[in-house]
């Protein structure tokens, strides 16, 4: 009895060896299996790939055919539509006022320029250089005398325009600018620049260009052409303040 539980137990070791010996030989050759398949279905998949996209150019296309068929179907029933040619010519007239479109005509041009003295103080500082508040007083002096559309540098000035300063720099709509200052008007040329002499920041810098030696000068132009502002988020209704 005893030499039978031995020569069991001799045989359950060879027996579990070449168990764990068949299935690393199967598992080798799915392995292997797998592998062999591997180079035929990248194919598939790039071939796949290649149909996905040629389809999704296919459809694009047609979406943006459409999408201009609309556009021209659109406006073919704005045309036949008093009412609504009616707003879209308000439309137009507002985007001047708005801001929203390139300005061209005559007008004028005031051109501000820090002191080329050197400051010895932080007061000096202050009053040898053009200041966020000059700017905004001439803008403001400019609608006042009339001016149909302004730019600061470059930059458009409109309902949601910033001017303000950053430091020692000034920001005009979250832009840098800096001396020398180019404020364009488009507008009447001669009541812009009567009506600018007539308000306080012209008559101030009448004595500031003389005690500091701050630049100020306000130029006659033929053909001024100011761009549009850029469209500004956030900003979802506006109505005009008074009558």
């Amino acid at each position: 009895m005893r030499l039978s539980i031995e020569r069991a137990e001799g045989l359950v070791v060879p027996a579990i060896l070449l168990l764990i010996g068949f299935l690393i030989t199967s598992a080798l050759v799915e392995e292997g299996r797998r592998e062999a398949q591997l180079p035929s279905r990248s194919a598939e998949l790039l071939d796949l790939i290649r149909t996905r996209e040629a389809t999704l150019d296919e459809l694009s296309g047609e979406a943006r055919s459409l999408s201009s068929r609309l556009m021209e179907l659109q406006r073919s029933d704005a045309m036949e539509s008093d009412r609504l040619q009616a707003v879209l010519a308000d439309v137009d007239r507002l985007r001047l006022p708005a801001s929203t479109d390139a300005a061209r005509g005559p007008g004028v041009v005031v051109e501000l320029a820090d002191s080329g003295a050197s400051p010895q103080t932080r007061g000096e500082l202050t009053d040898l250089r053009i200041q966020d508040v000059d700017l905004r007083l001439v803008v403001n002096a400019l609608w006042q005398s009339g001016a149909e559309a302004v730019a600061v540098n470059g930059h458009r000035i409109g309902g949601t325009s910033a001017m303000r300063s950053a430091g020692d720099r000034i920001l005009v709509n979250f832009d840098p600018v800096a001396s020398p200052f180019r404020v364009a008007a488009i507008g009447d040329p001669d009541g812009l620049e009567s009506g600018l002499r007539e308000t306080e920041i012209s008559q101030q810098f009448d004595v500031w260009t003389q005690v500091y030696g701050l630049g100020f000068g306000v130029r006659a132009s033929r053909a001024l052409t100011l761009p549009a502002l850029e469209a500004s988020d956030g900003l979802s209704w506006a109505r005009p303040v008074g009558g």
